[in-house]
């Protein structure tokens, strides 16, 4: 009896256990069926068109190239778009609602229903309690123009602008208000609760353990005594961030006393370890040291040494050792670089950084070798990511190699130079930009009263500008300009610092450097012109294609740039959105000939 109640145990906790394995398997093999758009359908839209209103739509209809996967999520984004859309342009009564049908195929067919209402104008406004601001200098902060479609959402973001405005002359306690009157049109009132002008009274600093408050304070606009102002508040927030001693930065209001028209303010700060040590990789666009040459696509890997708060002072010391490859030319020996750099983020009182630098690289190129070392000094100025001026001097040696003429030559140099670069980058995205300009000039002066072996200067200018031309396609074009000049017209120029064109990032029908060539070995020289011109564009998922012109010459002075023949490429290539900008490859042709490159590259070319 107790074996066979024993047997009959086993037996079902066998098919027990069969059967949570069979599920746990069936279970594993699932894959949820995801739901692609088939159709968008509109109706009850007599004031816009369909297409338009589809246009502004995150999901899309079904293409035999683009699909979109449905979410509950992006419906109602949608609707609340549409809605949103009608609301700006005065019909605020207006309703959309939303359904969706799934096909027997996995396809979704989206319904929206949209019941317009009346469309409103703004008949007129009136203003109230204002004191401060004068009534024209409130209308044009509200941006709304009378008998136009009422638009509430400019109306809001316009009394958000006008409390800000308060704030910054010595209101942070206004209050504004607006209500309507809804008759043949809108009669909108806005009422202005000013309260008193506020000055600073103490400005406190907290939480701060390893640096000193000097440092804070110098960054902040606002002292005792001065009137409030909001600007200059966000201004301060941001530059205490801009040291890079902290990782989060608040200022706030505190002790608020109506009576003697006075507040504190208490900047709470976040320190970062102040000391790091670390190795960073990655990929991306390198000059090298030969500073006449386009950049390359290049997989660098530096370590860094940085100690960010010297003394409690906010000062910077770091030691870096970094070495770089050539991906378009991975034979090549890897660029090595070292360096010691001390910054003092005030100089004189001033905002603006002052470093020293000491450093050694080299970089074996295929036909030379170059040697840089020295110390450098500059004044750095940068007012926000945008715009950039760096101008100081370099005192170097440079010990270069190259072979002419199957005649190895061995050159001994000692530099004093005068150097700025400037660059004002006002595109809209970094990485993908779809309008904007980019503007840049590198400069230096060699020798002269600075002493050295060599007497030249030398300067390079570079402009772009990014169009959207219609829907996703983007036209971008460059120009380059450079020129290396001798002080005495009867000495030559140095040839490390000789211009050089082809590669990924210039003239893509030729290989890096080699766009002029004497037997094996690339040719450099004075002046440079470079002119590029892409039309970039989507595919599908991640992959993008462009297609490209390439323009350029080299010459020996200005004298004989017009008797120099410009040589041109063209061709197109695929692009692979990723986080560190897109990879591409592309297919060049020098026109007039049968010539074909393929180039590699991360990110754009330009």
């Amino acid at each position: 009896m107790f074996r066979s109640i024993t047997v009959k145990i086993c037996l079902y906790a066998f098919l027990i256990i069969a059967g949570l394995s069979v599920l746990t398997e069936s279970q594993s093999r699932f894959t949820p069926t995801e739901y692609v758009v088939r159709k968008i359908y509109l109706t009850g839209n007599k004031s816009f068109t369909t297409r338009m209103l589809k246009k502004q739509l995150n999901l899309k209809d079904k293409r035999f190239n683009r699909t979109k996967t449905f979410t509950r999520r992006l419906i109602e984004l949608d609707r609340i778009l549409l809605q949103t859309i009608y609301i700006k342009n005065g019909y605020i009564d207006c309703v959309v609602s939303d359904s969706f049908k799934v096909q027997d195929d996995g396809l979704v067919d989206l319904f929206y229903f949209i019941t317009e209402g009346r469309q409103y104008y703004l008949n007129k406004i009136e203003i109230s309690g204002n004191t401060s601001l004068s009534e024209s200098k409130i209308l044009d902060i509200l941006d709304h123009r009378l008998e136009k479609p009422y638009n509430p959402i400019r109306i809001r973001e316009g009394i958000k602008q006008l409390r800000t405005e308060y704030a910054n002359i010595g209101k942070p306690l206004a209050s504004v208000t607006d209500s309507l009157e809804v008759n043949d049109g809108i009669h909108l009132f806005i009422r202005v609760t000013e309260n008193p002008t506020m000055r600073i009274g103490d400005v406190k600093i907290m939480n701060n353990k390893l640096v000193r408050e000097k440092p804070i304070r110098r960054e902040i606009l606002l002292n005792s005594g001065d009137l409030y102002s909001q600007k200059k508040l966000n201004l301060s927030k941001k530059h205490i961030f801009e040291t890079g001693l902290f990782s989060s930065v608040n200022i706030r209001l505190a002790d608020i006393d109506t009576a003697q028209h006075a507040l504190n303010l208490i900047v709470d700060v976040r320190e970062l370890d102040m000391r790091y040590l670390g190795l960073k990789f990655g990929f991306g666009q390198d000059r090298g040291i030969s500073s006449g040459s386009e950049p390359y696509t290049s997989f660098a890997m530096d370590s860094e040494w940085l100690n960010r708060n010297i003394a409690g002072r906010g000062s910077r010391l770091s030691t870096k050792l970094g070495f770089s490859l050539n991906l378009t030319d991975i034979l090549m020996r890897p660029k090595a670089e070292a360096e010691i750099v001390y910054i003092e983020p005030w100089l004189l009182g001033f905002r603006s950084s002052n470093s020293f630098r000491l450093f050694i690289n080299n970089q074996v190129l295929p036909d030379q070798e170059i040697t840089r070392f020295g110390a450098e000094t500059a004044l750095i100025y940068k007012p926000d990511k945008r715009f950039y001026i760096r101008s100081g001097f370099e005192f170097n040696g440079i010990r270069f190699k190259y072979e002419q003429d199957t005649i190895k030559i061995k050159e001994s140099d000692r530099e004093r130079a005068f150097k700025i670069d400037i660059r004002r980058d006002y595109r809209d995205n970094f990485l993908y930009p779809h309008s904007g300009t980019v503007l840049t000039f590198t400069g230096k002066l060699v020798g002269t009263f600075l002493g050295g072996t060599q007497d030249y200067y030398k300067y390079e200018i570079s402009f772009s500008q990014y169009f959207d031309i219609f829907g996703p396609f983007v036209f971008a074009y460059r120009g380059k300009f450079g020129l290396l000049t001798a002080i005495n017209k009867n000495e030559a120029t140095p040839v490390y610092e000789k211009f050089y064109l082809g590669g990924g990032t210039s003239l893509r029908g030729w290989d890096d450097r080699k766009f002029l060539m004497v037997g094996d070995d690339p040719l450099g020289d004075n002046l440079k012109v470079l002119t590029n011109a892409e039309i970039r564009f989507p595919l599908f998922w991640i992959i993008g294609g462009e297609i490209f012109i390439d323009g350029g010459s080299l010459s020996s002075d200005m004298a004989s740039l017009s008797n120099t023949t410009y040589q041109w490429d063209a061709g197109f290539g695929l692009t692979f959105a990723t986080p560190l900008g897109p990879i591409r490859i592309d297919f060049a042709n020098i026109l007039n000939t049968q010539k074909w490159k393929v180039q590699f590259g991360i990110p754009y070319a330009f």
